[in-house]
């Protein structure tokens, strides 16, 4: 017999990514993507987080809540295959999954205990800001590390491609490498075929092409 249980998330994540397109396919392959989780300054957190700090590394267990609406999918198409195989959504990390929960693990950066608040800090993410943050938990490298396992065919790690500016954009350094790394990294779907394509990122709304092998990036305003 089934049974329900209730989960409520702990905090909401803000990131550079206001959409899910261009939000890297997994953690931890662009560190400059930063994520800020606000939690009240109550007896409860002051207490959970003792000791954190002494993490290089935490998980984040969160929400898909942009895919609930959607519905669990059994078989799903994983974005980086440019034909029309399908995998089971349980050997894929498809947000279309029963429960919507999915796994991150992120590099912890700082915590501050302001006077009213209490802000943890993370590198690395790759989440849609506003994702809901359900638990928090940290990184135990003897066991959540095997270097000899194998994946399948998301085992090989992505290669980022040449990015070549062809305008001016008023920006810090670390943005533009933000912004360099989303693009390099390659967001398009195997089944695009657009000549073009706009992404949003922190703050910037940023048009791009593919050209003789490498991204060209057209234009950049600010949101």
């Amino acid at each position: 017999m089934s049974r329900s249980i209730e989960v409520s998330p702990i905090c909401i994540i803000e990131t550079p990514f206001k959409e899910k397109f261009g939000i890297p396919r997994q953690s931890m392959l662009i560190p400059e993507a930063l994520g800020k989780m606000e939690f009240p300054k109550n007896d409860f957190f002051m207490e959970a987080f003792r000791g954190i700090e002494g993490f290089s590394h935490l998980w984040l267990i969160f929400s898909f809540h942009e895919a609930v609406g959607e519905g669990a999918k059994a078989l799903v198409r994983p974005p980086r295959f440019s034909g029309k195989e399908k995998w089971g959504v349980f050997a894929t990390r498809s947000p279309h999954r029963p429960n919507h929960l999915g796994l991150s693990v992120v590099k912890f950066k700082s915590i501050d205990y302001s006077s009213s608040k209490i802000i943890l800090m993370v590198e690395g993410v790759d989440l849609v800001s506003g994702t809901p943050i359900m638990d928090i938990k940290p990184y135990i490298a003897y066991a959540d590390s095997y270097p000899l396992a194998t994946s399948g065919p998301f085992q090989e790690s992505p290669i980022f491609k040449k990015v070549v500016w062809k305008t001016e954009a008023e920006m810090n350094p670390e943005t533009k490498r933000l912004i360099e790394k989303v693009i390099g990294l390659d967001p398009r779907s195997g089944a695009d075929q657009m000549d073009s394509f706009g992404v949003s990122i922190a703050g910037y709304n940023v048009r791009f092409q593919m050209t003789d092998g490498e991204f060209v990036i057209l234009e950049v305003t600010k949101e």
